[in-house]
């Protein structure tokens, strides 16, 4: 079920790293993060975490990706107050958009606020979504928006994808809306980037630098 939440809301985006337009989000979203240490000791801060509650732990094999999930106690880093704060750590494949179709693997960090059902919640979290864009949509060279609605038009889910140039993906998406299977609304930060020699890099499409 967490694994099929996490599939639906990755909205685009790829990454590597450099200290300035994501360093702010990194601060002060996540509690810890793969981009001020090597990968395996982010993996282990996990571990060792007192306020993280580790629910799955999938090691890569050759049949399957790298997977973590857990949630969170005693730490919050929004202005309202989730009914579950989520972290997801998951490997994906993906498909440049080279001539060539190059596949490529990467990770996704993903921070998931739930909330309950109802307006003045729906309220909460999407507004929670524009300070977001507010705030730290200056710090990135481009940004772009979708929106998903139902046949009747009402809105499902929302997103910003924020983009660092020269990179063709963006290395942070959020996204606000209805939870699929549920009445319950979601804001989400997912911040993807590729681990070499057990380092957190921006994504290189080919041939792009």
């Amino acid at each position: 079920m967490k694994k099929i939440l996490f599939l639906l809301f990755i909205l685009i985006v790829n990454t590597g790293y450099s200290q300035n337009p994501i360093q702010s989000t990194l601060k002060n979203y996540f509690r810890t993060h793969p981009f001020d240490m090597k990968f395996s000791n982010f993996i282990a801060s996990l571990q060792q975490d007192p306020w993280f509650t580790i629910e799955t732990y999938g090691r890569r094999t050759d049949t399957s990706f790298f997977f973590i999930t857990g949630t969170y106690k005693n730490f919050n880093p929004f202005r309202f107050i989730p009914k579950e704060l989520r972290l997801i750590v998951a490997e994906e494949e993906i498909i440049h958009t080279d001539s060539l179709k190059t596949l490529d693997t990467i990770m996704n960090l993903q921070l998931l606020a739930i909330s309950d059902s109802g307006e003045i919640n729906s309220k909460l979290v999407e507004k929670e979504f524009k300070r977001f864009h507010n705030i730290q949509a200056g710090r990135f060279s481009s940004n772009t928006s979708n929106s998903f609605k139902e046949k009747d038009g009402s809105l499902t889910v929302k997103v910003y994808n924020y983009f660092v140039s020269p990179y063709l993906i963006a290395p942070v998406t959020i996204a606000w809306g209805i939870l699929p299977g549920s009445n319950q609304y979601a804001f989400t930060i997912t911040i993807r980037f590729k681990v070499k020699e057990n380092a957190a890099i921006y994504v290189v499409s080919p041939g792009e630098l």
